[in-house]
């Protein structure tokens, strides 16, 4: 499945499950409370998005920020702005987007949800709409205002040469 496949059927999951719950023989408000703890899923700077990890281990946000940072700070990323973003400036945009939706109840949730946005709309699989590309990048600040040391390790990660997906 490609990966926009995946960013447009998470919002439906979300909502269906929420919507539907679970018939787990709960009564309604155990579902309830099950509800809204799935609706405020807050994302941290140090929470896991994907266990299966990457390079080093678990994927945390701190680290998904670090890499659109690496990315961000790369020669190429004057590719993005033009429209014409490298196949490894593709696969990291599609990559943080999935791993940073569907949280809610914090600044963080929400910079991250409007990146996801932001990315989809620029659509970097193509065909590429380039006037996204501003929007993009004050989300990717937003994100690295929000997490510092992933925009700190983001950094580091550029002078050495570091962490690739």
């Amino acid at each position: 499945m490609r990966i926009k496949c995946a960013i447009a059927l998470v919002p439906l999951l979300i909502a269906s499950g929420v919507l539907a719950g679970c018939d787990s023989g709960a009564s309604p408000a155990a579902v309830g409370e099950n509800q809204a703890a799935a609706v405020r899923n807050v994302l941290t700077c140090g929470k896991v998005v994907d266990s299966t990890g990457y390079e080093n281990g678990p994927l945390t946000t701190d680290l998904a920020i670090a890499s659109l940072t690496e990315m961000q700070l790369a020669d190429v990323a004057a590719s993005i702005p033009r429209g014409t973003p490298t196949a490894t400036d593709t696969r990291t945009l599609d990559t943080m987007a999935v791993e940073l939706m569907g949280y809610s109840g914090s600044r963080l949730s929400d910079d991250a949800q409007a990146f996801a946005v932001a990315e989809e709309n620029y659509n970097p699989d193509g065909p590429v709409d380039a006037s996204y590309a501003p929007g993009l990048g004050r989300d990717i600040l937003a994100l690295q205002r929000d997490c510092p040391a992933g925009l700190r390790l983001g950094r580091q990660w550029r002078d050495t040469g570091g962490f690739s997906l």
